[in-house]
């Protein structure tokens, strides 16, 4: 589809690369090595990274985990590609109604899943700060497996898609539409459709979630979150202020363009930590890195949830807890410095 718009005349404003992996069953090795190798020209240029490892590991629903600077223009993709199964419909209406938000809401949004790993995301997103996406389409939840149960045999074969998971390739071809819907519009849209408003929110929900979690065993220690409160509500009033300015940006001054993309394109890696985090060193993502008692999962705030993790039952109990006021106070201190990468201060 790209090389027949190229054919008809069409250039990208952006330059898009196609990836194709080796050796990711191996440890990533493929597209951790292209990152470390490439790591300075990839923080200083790219825009976004979107992954598709399995397009159709099943034909139940589209799933998604995200940066939450992509949810936006996920979202408005999905809106604009015809479903597999209901062509009257669009993946963005039968993707709402089978991974909902919120259960039982009929204006629900559909949910978006934090990235952990497992698939080549991880280097982009954790390690250099690129805002990423990992979709794909799966099973029914209610089925009782996470995946078709040849997934890895050696039957996992084109007979098995032709016969059995998409014998039409409907599901395959929404995958490439969705895809390519997201691709063109990252890469020709004057200011990036990334959305810094959707980032307060997951910051916001976040806190809440730890405060809900850990609140009281925090407060035994004389440990508040003030701070961090404090923090995510300059990093709220700066999303919005940014929004704002966005709406008002001279869009025939190529000048103040690229000031709020290079901000945009920025953010994400406002929030990597050189130093990484506690034990697990290239994990450098503050806000999102893999779950450390399963890869697979994301986990918010994974330094403060790998200091707490069962803190209860931690031989030396002092020590656990200095961990947690140090990466308390990283935490606190990237997203302040989150804040102002979007809006500058200084000059």
């Amino acid at each position: 589809a790209m090389g027949k718009l190229k054919v008809e005349g069409w250039r990208p404003r952006r330059t898009i690369v196609f990836g194709s992996w080796g050796a990711e069953e191996y440890g990533l090795i493929g597209s951790v090595e292209f990152v470390e190798d490439y790591i300075r020209s990839l923080q200083e240029r790219t825009v976004a990274y979107l992954n598709c490892d399995a397009a159709a590991s099943g034909n139940f629903s589209l799933v998604v985990g995200a940066s939450p600077l992509l949810h936006s223009l996920i979202q408005e993709s999905s809106k604009k590609v015809p479903d597999p199964h209901e062509p009257r419909k669009t993946l963005y209406d039968t993707w709402r109604m089978k991974e909902p938000e919120e259960e039982g809401n009929p204006d629900t949004r559909p949910r978006i899943y934090q990235l952990g790993s497992g698939s080549d995301y991880a280097p982009f997103f954790q390690y250099a700060g690129i805002a990423a996406l990992d979709f794909w389409n799966g099973i029914d939840p209610d089925s009782g497996v996470s995946d078709y149960p040849l997934y890895h045999s050696a039957y996992e074969t084109f007979e098995l898609q032709d016969l059995y998971i998409d014998p039409e390739w409907t599901v395959h071809q929404a995958a490439g539409r969705m895809w390519g819907e997201m691709t063109v519009t990252l890469a020709d849209a004057l200011v990036l459709p990334l959305d810094v408003r959707d980032y307060a929110t997951a910051l916001r929900q976040m806190t809440d979630d730890l405060r809900q979690q850990h609140g009281t065993r925090l407060n035994a220690q004389n440990i508040d979150l003030v701070h961090l409160e404090s923090a995510m509500g300059n990093f709220t009033k700066s999303a919005t202020a940014f929004h704002q300015i966005l709406a008002m940006v001279d869009k025939s001054n190529p000048l103040a363009v690229r000031a709020v993309n290079d901000r945009l394109m920025k953010l994400e890696r406002a929030f990597i930590d050189p130093l990484g985090l506690p034990d697990r060193p290239w994990y450098r993502h503050v806000a999102f890195a893999p779950s450390s008692v399963n890869a697979y999962a994301g986990q918010s705030f994974p330094g403060l949830a790998d200091a707490l993790f069962d803190i209860d039952n931690a031989a030396d109990q002092a020590a656990r807890w200095e961990v947690v006021r140090k990466q308390l106070a990283v935490t606190t201190f990237t997203v302040q410095s989150a804040a102002d990468t979007l809006i500058n201060t200084l000059f």
